[in-house]
């Protein structure tokens, strides 16, 4: 059976983003480290489990969320770049391969005074600013802390503690030494509770990274002097009563405050995040190889090269040929000839079908689809290629191919009622429409002959479509009741009334002459 942590590895999504290898999983969701392939880039995208994708509400506070939190922008938050929702709920985040906060509490390397107080404060930061513009975090662990290779700090999964507490069970969000008493007991979520959080965070750091120091020195004795301080602070921040715990703002004034006092930290021990455990997946049957058979080692070898150098950066490229070389270099004698790799030059093919280019070089490149509209083109051609035609290309490197939908959508404007067919056709031309077919449908409100509007529902059509119109044809005619002679004047009026007319009363005289 497929592991949970590994469902998704090698999808690709909305046609964009490359599923490599699992990271982590979570209560509701996989992380992967994961291929931008139009842009050739390394990201991760957390997929959510089905019960995230159940249920219309859910799916609205989804994409309302993360819509707000994509404009939310700090050096201390992991920024979003796109996410969807449907068959698979999904966010692509952008990727830090330094690892979390978890992966450093578990090293065995331990943390300085400064080095816990600058963590804290990078953390406070993010979750001030956010707390300042009424969002709350609604994560904050140890797991969401993430670093770069150099080691500045972002927050994970910003927002997604608020729409999951609203709609999944209590049991999921309310266990943990991260989750605030009032949480525990089903309160809401607050801003306090990530300040509880952080506390927390803080609690578990000076407890298991600091060093048994026997140092007696000034210096040791500064530390002790500022570690007692900030753990009267935070020990504020774990206040069992909501109201009773400071700010995120007060408490990184604080903070702030007492770290002027602080030595400059050193760098912090981060380490690589890339799951290497990924190198096992890529013959799904995989075969005894003899020590001896150096040519089929060295084509294993260089398929495994070729993936690798397709998929990663420069820097983590160059990680994991130190470890394929020294693991492999006592298999293969120096005085053979290292088998040549294969390059072939990307051929001309815009204007082909995709279908054509997959017969000729799916066994030779990795090749990778991308829907794109272009003006000017037709559904279903290739439109280039990434690399570009006339470039090389080794064997089984990743060639993408664009192809077109169409022409690009145009928004059909709006505004149309009570215009001319003149003024409504220059309004579509310059939306680069044309004008359809007209036709009449009775208006109660616009004058003959003048636009209603368009008589599609759609909201736009590819550049060039024709927009069919509705002209008023004048008010709807109406059928005069029958029988009304004889009746009361308010029987008549009620009947007339009903049938979208109006009665008018004129009365007659019955006196009688006598012209004699």
């Amino acid at each position: 059976m497929e592991s949970p942590t590994n469902l998704h590895a090698g999808k690709v999504i909305n046609s964009r983003y490359r599923l490599i290898t699992p990271l982590g999983s979570g209560t509701l969701a996989q992380v992967y480290l994961a291929d931008d392939i139009r842009v050739r880039k390394q990201t991760i995208v957390k997929v959510f489990d089905e019960p995230f994708r159940s249920g219309n509400d859910v799916q609205d506070d989804f994409q309302i969320s993360l819509q707000d939190l994509a404009r939310t922008s700090h050096p201390n938050l992991i920024n979003i770049l796109d996410w969807g929702s449907g068959e698979i709920s999904y966010i692509v985040t952008e990727f830090l391969a330094g690892g979390d906060l978890r992966a450093m509490l578990q090293q065995d390397s331990s943390l300085s005074v400064a080095q816990i107080t600058f963590i804290m404060m990078e953390i406070l930061k993010g979750t001030s600013y956010l707390h300042e513009r009424g969002k709350v975090h609604g994560g904050l662990k140890p797991e969401n802390v993430i670093f770069s290779l150099n080691g500045d700090l972002k927050l994970s999964d910003t927002g997604i503690g608020s729409v999951s507490a609203k709609y999944f069970s209590s049991e999921l969000f309310t266990e943990g030494p991260y989750v605030s008493p009032e949480l525990s007991q089903g309160g809401l979520l607050s801003p306090a509770a990530d300040v509880y959080a952080i506390a927390a965070i803080f609690k578990e750091l000076i407890h298991t990274k600091l060093p048994e120091s026997k140092n007696t020195g000034e210096a040791q004795e500064i530390d002790s002097e500022l570690l007692e301080e900030l753990e009267a602070v935070f020990a504020s921040a774990l206040s069992a009563k909501a109201s009773e715990r400071p700010t995120a703002s007060a408490l990184l004034k604080i903070t702030s405050e007492v770290n002027i006092k602080n030595a400059k930290p050193a760098l912090l021990p981060v380490q690589n995040s890339l799951n290497l455990n990924f190198l096992e997946a890529f013959d799904d049957k995989p075969e005894a190889i003899a020590v001896g058979d150096k040519s089929n080692f060295k084509a294993r070898l260089k398929r495994a090269t070729l993936y690798l150098k397709s998929h990663l950066s420069r820097w983590l490229w160059l990680l994991v040929m130190a470890i394929l070389i020294a693991g492999t270099a006592f298999l293969i004698n120096s005085g053979n000839a290292e088998e040549e790799i294969r390059v072939q030059t990307v051929p001309e093919v815009a204007g082909l079908q995709a279908s054509e280019l997959i017969d000729q070089f799916d066994d030779y490149w990795v090749l990778e689809e991308a829907l794109t509209r272009e003006d000017g083109t037709r559904n279903g051609e290739i439109l280039r290629t990434i690399p570009t035609a006339g470039m090389e290309l080794a064997e089984g490197e990743i060639l993408t191919y664009f192809v077109s939908l169409g022409p690009e959508l145009r928004n059909i404007p709006l505004g149309f009622a009570g215009l001319t067919i003149d003024e409504a056709e220059s309004m579509l031309l310059e939306a680069r429409l044309r004008l359809g077919e007209i036709s009449q449908v009775p208006n109660e409100k616009i004058a003959i002959g003048l636009v209603i509007g368009p008589a599609t529902s759609s909201t736009e059509l590819p550049t060039g479509s024709e927009v069919d119109i509705q002209i008023s044809s004048g008010p709807e005619l109406r059928t005069i009741p029958n029988a009304l002679i004889g009746r009361p004047y308010e029987s008549v009026e009620t009947a007339i009334v009903l049938e979208g007319l109006q009665a008018k009363e004129q009365k007659y005289s019955t006196q009688r002459y006598d012209l004699a």
